[in-house]
């Protein structure tokens, strides 16, 4: 767990630097030392929607953050509950599952994607162009997530979808 606070810290900096902006100026705000919330926007034949994105640093710089979309109010995700939460994407990079079954019969929120740690722990495998190096920062987690929802965004997950 200090691995993962340690990113953070380590990480927050420089990402802002690059972005030239303030937490404040991007609405991101800190939930803990080890994690960072994300409004995020899908725009769906000119209906935008909001979304809030969950960064859990969990690790070391040899994986990426944990991410999921979350309930604004909890900032939780419950199975079978918070689907109305979720973006539907489904990208090349990025695609989004509700409830995911991995191997070993757990059931998770899935962002299947390379710059998310779940995409690690349900031992999904890759192309090793595509991987998480450890000189990456979250950024690319945002990026990826960013770039399907202004490419591929197909409106919200239904209340009751699977």
């Amino acid at each position: 767990m200090a691995a993962g606070k340690q990113v953070l810290e380590q990480h927050l900096p420089r990402v802002l630097h690059f972005k030239q902006q303030t937490m404040e100026e991007l609405g991101w705000r800190l939930h803990s030392d080890r994690t960072l919330l994300v409004p995020m926007r899908g725009t769906d034949g000119g209906n935008v929607e909001e979304y809030l994105l969950r960064l859990d640093f969990l690790t070391g710089t040899a994986w990426p953050p944990s991410a999921r979309f979350v309930n604004p109010e909890t900032l939780d995700y419950q199975l079978n509950i918070d689907q109305h939460h979720l973006p539907k994407l489904t990208s090349q990079e990025v695609h989004m599952h509700p409830v995911y079954t991995s191997a070993d019969g757990r059931s998770l929120q899935l962002i299947c994607c390379s710059a998310v740690f779940q995409y690690y722990d349900v031992v999904h495998g890759g192309n090793d162009s595509i991987l998480w190096r450890d000189t990456d920062t979250f950024l690319r987690t945002i990026s990826a997530i960013e770039r399907a929802l202004a490419t591929h965004y197909a409106g919200r997950f239904e209340r009751h979808a699977g």
